[in-house]
């Protein structure tokens, strides 16, 4: 007796061994336990899933001597006929091979005919989006009104291209991609029904190597069957199936996250001596890396993505490894690389320069606190324009004709004498230089600035909050990215440093993070207060000259800003 193979032998019989399509399952069997089973079916799907036999389940169901039964006896005569394929009641058609008017034209010219031994006469149009236009036209009037012996069920993997007017004549249901899990479960039923030795690890792949189809799965597990015989290795389907073992995959994203480029070269040297194909390696990296990203997301990734115990364990490592925009990142430079091997003369060295380079990105930063710092930089570029005077280079001492010394004193810009007035501590002595030593404040920022110009514009953005010699104290937002900055041990020293050049004495350095209502304006945040309250006084004033009123007045117009002639037009 010839061989049937798996696909074939394991043909679903019934409405339950349809599997992974319970919706479509459940309305035929209420349609028909109702007795409100419509005269035309459009079964819409990818391959392998499972149309053609629900079509035939559907005949046998409405032809059972048993029947009309949602479920059929599959042991009648007209039950045994339509699994065999040779029931005179039941034609099917292939629609690739009968697209003319013609075919349809002599299709129609049968239908007046009652069935010859069965209830209904049931016409089965396999890929029936193959039809043209002229035989679709032609079924139009036979499909709205056929007689009542007769039932059309039409099966196509491409709806869009069948007309809205036969779509419209049609009940449609659309047969879904069968889940990983479920087709693993399914094929071990199989396998130790037939006898035959194979891992759940194994029939993973074969079901992975399926993509959503069962007949696809069966005929890959035949293929492995012939190969291995009865007892199947885990790595003879690998090598069968050309698939990449998973240790390489694994150890490439390794190196990917871990910034180690000499372990994804080698992985890379590993893929190619062994023979696997670049593009499967890059395509299965992307189905890795995806379960790395949905790994945390769903309950059970054992289920979801039907892997063994260590693998889940594998996977909820590397998602460890690095956080999801690193992965997210990762998946990006996979995606473009699979599409440029298809035309890469050079595969290796595309995919060995993807992931080296990956490997060699840093850890990507979370944008909240990238946009705290391009605030504060942002606040650092506004200071620029505060101290950009000239400042008078200070003196220690001078000496007046008495013999007494007392401190030169420097000239202070108008902005500077608006620096907020500071108390000192309670209880400290200060020494009568201390208000210069306070007023002067904005030139020594200054003075920073031009010395040390990062230094000083980490100083135009902190609040003084108290001046004791030999003590300064400073303050910033706490936990802000500025206080961190002032917390640094040699940005402190720095400090210290010019600070002790400047007002000639040496000075202790405390930092204190304190919060926006506690804190003194820094002098970033009073030149911006200045600037914000001259454009206000400039917009009031011109508002209520009477030449602006009466202008406004005339046009009916509105004034929409308002800019100072000191500073030019833009």
């Amino acid at each position: 007796m010839s061989y049937l193979v798996l696909a074939r032998k394991w043909r679903p019989q019934v409405f339950s061994d349809l599997i992974g399509q319970e919706h479509v399952s459940r309305t035929l069997v209420n349609a028909i336990c109702s007795g409100r089973v419509h005269h035309a079916f459009l079964f819409t799907g990818a391959r392998g899933v499972g149309k053609t036999s629900a079509a035939r389940i559907l005949a046998k169901a409405l032809n059972c001597e048993q029947g009309p039964s949602a479920e059929p006896c599959n042991q009648c005569s007209s039950c045994l006929e339509i699994s065999a394929g040779t029931s005179v009641d039941v034609f099917e058609i292939d629609g690739a091979s009968n697209t003319g008017v013609d075919d349809v034209r002599e299709l129609r010219d049968t239908l007046r005919y009652m069935p010859s031994r069965s209830r209904y006469k049931i016409y089965i149009i396999d890929e029936v989006h193959m039809l043209s236009i002229n035989a679709f036209n032609a079924l139009l009037k036979t499909l709205e009104e056929p007689p009542e012996h007769v039932k059309f069920i039409f099966a196509t993997t491409e709806p869009h291209k069948i007309p809205v007017t036969i779509l419209s004549r049609c009940q449609r249901f659309d047969f879904r991609k069968i889940p990983q899990i479920r087709v693993t479960e399914q094929l071990r039923r199989i396998v130790d029904a037939e006898g035959i030795g194979i891992s759940d690890r194994a029939l993973a792949l074969v079901a992975q190597r399926g993509g959503g189809s069962m007949r696809d799965s069966l005929s890959t597990l035949d293929q492995v069957v012939a190969f291995c015989s009865e007892r199947v290795d885990d790595d003879d389907v690998l090598a069968l199936l050309g698939m990449v073992d998973r240790r390489l995959l694994v150890d490439a994203l390794e190196g990917c996250m871990q910034q180690q480029p000499a372990l994804v070269f080698e992985t890379v040297r590993r893929v190619d001596d062994l023979g696997f194909s670049f593009r499967q390696f890059c395509q299965e990296l992307v189905e890795l890396t995806r379960q790395v990203l949905l790994c945390n997301l769903v309950a059970d990734p054992a289920d979801v993505f039907a892997l063994a115990d260590d693998e889940v364990r594998e996977l909820k490592m590397l998602a460890g490894l690095a956080g999801d925009e690193d992965w997210h990142r990762l998946l990006s430079m996979l995606l473009k690389t699979e599409a440029e091997l298809a035309s890469s003369s050079y595969p290796r060295l595309l995919v060995e320069m993807t992931l080296v380079r990956a490997a060699s990105l840093p850890p990507s930063r979370d944008i909240q606190t990238l946009i705290r710092k391009l605030e504060n930089l942002q606040g650092q570029v506004v200071g620029e324009t505060m101290l950009c005077s000239p400042v008078v280079a200070p003196s220690p001492v001078s000496a007046e004709k008495d013999g007494s010394v007392k401190r030169q004193e420097r000239p202070v810009r108008e902005a500077e004498s608006a620096s907020p007035v500071l108390a000192t501590a309670p209880g400290t002595e200060t020494t009568d230089s201390s208000p210069d030593l306070v007023a002067d404040w904005p030139g020594f920022v200054a003075m920073a600035r031009k010395k040390r110009p990062r230094i000083g514009a980490i100083l135009a953005d902190v609040s003084l909050l108290e001046w004791a010699p030999p003590s300064l104290r400073l303050g910033a937002g706490a936990g802000s990215f500025l206080c961190q900055q002032l917390q640094d041990r040699d940005v402190q020293q720095s400090i210290s440093s010019l600070a002790e050049d400047f007002f000639g004495q040496p000075v202790t350095l405390k930092v204190e993070g304190v919060s926006g209502q506690e804190a003194p304006l820094s002098l970033s945040e009073t030149r911006r207060k200045e600037e914000s309250d001259r454009e206000r006084r400039l917009r009031d004033d011109a508002l209520g000259h009477p030449m602006v009123k009466k202008a406004v007045e005339v046009f009916s117009g509105e004034v929409l800003s308002v800019k100072a002639t000191d500073k030019g037009f833009v």
